[in-house]
């Protein structure tokens, strides 16, 4: 769901009635992208295919070059979202994704399978947002999460800001994230605010702009 300010300030008083905040509820989340040289993952999610996958290493927060940072494998068959994650040591992954070790082995092999199937794939997209995170009172498998200021960088790629990232766009991504069907007071709640689902690619769209801008 894309919102405006005004929208989000509403949800977001509304919300408080049937949820609290998250365990980490506000963090700054950074990641790299990987694609081929013409940008085949990323051009493929653009035109919305039944079947499509992304691979991104992603921190939350400052880190070091020691610490460890997720290594997802991100698939997405007939509108379900499947996360295969794992993690390894920041430093190895960006210096050579392909030979790092990793933390979860049997993730691991989907990954460097991933890696082997697409050719020479590297990281092309640095994309930062500031996400809040809520849970529900009566069901922890009922999250909501608000992305805003969305940057993006081309160049110079690593997962730490840079005063260089441009803004991807204003308006404000809520996801939902729930395990079966979503509550009647959250369907209350989105009817009020007049908001329906619709897609977004964080990274498409960064791809887009640089496009449009060149």
């Amino acid at each position: 769901y894309l919102l405006d300010e005004k929208q989000y300030s509403y949800i977001t008083e509304l919300l408080n009635r049937y949820m609290n905040h998250d365990k980490f509820f506000k963090t700054r989340v950074n990641s790299i992208y990987y694609d081929t040289d013409n940008y085949q993952l990323i051009r493929r999610s653009i035109e919305k295919p039944e079947y499509k996958e992304k691979l991104r290493i992603r921190s939350y927060g400052d880190i070091g070059d020691d610490d460890k940072v997720f290594v997802e494998l991100k698939k997405k068959y007939d509108g379900i979202v499947y996360k295969r994650r794992t993690k390894s040591v920041y430093k190895d992954v960006l210096k050579d994704i392909y030979d790092c070790k990793f933390d979860d082995g049997q993730v691991g092999k989907e990954i460097k399978y991933a890696l082997n199937y697409y050719d020479h794939l590297k990281p092309a997209y640095f994309i930062s947002y500031l996400r809040t995170s809520y849970v529900a009172n009566d069901d922890k498998n009922i999250r909501i999460t608000f992305d805003q200021d969305i940057r993006y960088r081309h160049n110079h790629l690593s997962l730490h800001n840079e005063k260089e990232d441009e803004l991807i766009t204003d308006k404000i991504i809520m996801e939902l994230k729930v395990n079966d069907s979503i509550p009647l007071w959250l369907s209350h709640i989105l009817n009020e605010v007049n908001v329906y689902p619709q897609g977004f690619s964080k990274v498409g769209n960064a791809y887009l702009k640089e496009l449009m801008e060149v």
